[in-house]
């Protein structure tokens, strides 16, 4: 069978001063990277109109955005990122019937 790549964006955060600390939550899942990109832009801008001014340092690459209390890092964060992988069992066939474009 033929392996097909798809694009899930997930998003981990923690504030240990709160006592939170969010497992990595999927926020989709797409075929395209074209689409998984625009959906991780629109997911940071939102992001960014929630985060208050403790969250002073932003890190970013094409594939994963961060923003955390520097100096605290590890206790303060929020990270959005594209993970990609493989569907192993992808159809010769094509596109699956469960699946549309």
């Amino acid at each position: 069978m033929p392996v097909k790549e798809i694009h899930t964006i997930v998003m981990t955060s923690a504030n240990a001063d709160h006592g939170l600390f969010q497992n990595p939550t999927p926020y989709g899942s797409y075929l395209s990277f074209e689409k998984a990109q625009q959906r991780f832009e629109e997911l940071i801008a939102k992001e960014k109109l929630n985060l208050n001014s403790r969250y002073d340092t932003e890190t970013r690459e094409e594939i994963i955005w961060e923003m955390y209390a520097d100096g605290y890092a590890a206790a303060c964060f929020v990270r959005i990122e594209i993970v990609t992988s493989e569907i192993e069992d992808w159809p010769a066939s094509g596109m699956p019937s469960v699946i549309s474009t």
